[in-house]
């Protein structure tokens, strides 16, 4: 159905409840799965986020749901947005435990396979700031929990020590903080994020 305006209505059901709601024509031709994350992100978010879709009572695996093309027939489950900010957060715990035999193995084959460790660095790097994006802005979402920013300015500024050093190619330096700093940085990183996480499973919903 259209608008007036040339928008266009669609109709879903949200936890069991009809609820009618528009796009604009940027929208057209959007899949059905980028159709429910702009409800998500227009209509539920920071609140609630989307836990599972159902059709006629059945729980739809994420791979179906694109062939559905009538919203009319799908039912959202939401859950508090919160639930899945620490969902997030523990799959980056699972990310972090990898991080440090990683380094371990960065500095094992630094000589030996060059371009292979410098790939293994980038792409240790590259998970951290993951984990800290993903932290920051869940943290809008999340409880308020004390201690958030001083631990990410902890660990920026042992990969800003580590980044120096390499830019200066001083490698044997950056290596050995790659070692210490970034390494305990990271397991103190960790060890704060598990901690939030059971903070957050703890916490009351209406907190956030």
């Amino acid at each position: 159905m259209r608008t007036s305006r040339g928008k266009r209505k669609f109709k879903v059901k949200i936890d069991g409840k009809p609820v009618e709601f528009e796009v604009g024509k940027q929208a057209e031709g959007t899949s059905t799965t980028g159709l429910l994350r702009l409800i998500e992100y227009r209509y539920l978010f920071p609140e609630r986020s989307i836990k599972y879709v159902e059709r006629k009572g059945e729980k739809l695996h994420p791979s179906k749901v694109d062939e559905v093309k009538n919203l009319e027939e799908l039912n959202i489950v939401t859950e508090p947005a919160q639930n899945m900010v620490r969902k997030q957060i523990e799959l980056a715990l699972v990310a972090l435990e990898g991080m440090k035999n990683a380094i371990d193995q960065i500095v094992s084959d630094w000589h030996t396979k060059p371009e292979l460790a410098k790939l293994m660095l980038h792409n240790l790097l590259d998970s951290l700031d993951w984990t800290v994006k993903l932290v920051d802005s869940g943290s809008k979402i999340l409880p308020i929990y004390e201690g958030i920013d001083e631990e990410i300015a902890k660990l920026e500024d042992a990969v800003f020590r580590l980044d120096d050093l390499m830019y200066e190619g001083k490698e044997e330096e950056a290596l050995k903080v790659l070692q210490t700093d970034v390494k305990s940085a990271v397991e103190k990183w960790a060890s704060f994020l598990r901690n939030l996480v059971q903070f957050v499973k703890s916490a009351p919903e209406e907190t956030h």
